[in-house]
């Protein structure tokens, strides 16, 4: 079984986190565009073959890799239902959202020695 961790937290976002959110938001939806076009639903084949389709997203990078792991994670989920003979519901992204992997800081924490 895997355990995976989730914190949520209760806060009200910046403009400049609501535009970043959005942002990600088109990406992700933009990836599963191209890979619903093209029946892509791996990480390696989608971003050697289109990871420069995302050059117009004024982003850092590692949102590019995570936006495209979305998409193809909400593609293979869908191809999945659809072997099983469910009916799934379409898998672009509604609501603003942010996932990253990468570059968090933590500050006011301390070690105990």
């Amino acid at each position: 079984m895997l355990v995976y961790k989730v914190i949520k937290q209760r806060f009200t976002p910046t403009q400049e986190l609501c535009s970043m959110m959005e942002t990600f938001r088109q990406m992700v939806n933009e990836c599963i565009r191209i890979g619903l076009d093209n029946n892509i639903s791996t990480l390696k084949k989608f971003s050697s073959n289109h990871y420069h389709n995302l050059k117009k997203y004024d982003i850092q990078s590692y949102y590019k890799l995570t936006a495209m792991s979305q998409a193809c994670g909400r593609l293979s989920q869908m191809k999945r239902s659809i072997r099983e003979g469910k009916f799934p519901k379409s898998p672009y992204v509604q609501k603003p959202f942010l996932v990253s992997c990468y570059g968090f800081k933590i500050s006011g924490m301390f070690q105990s020695q």
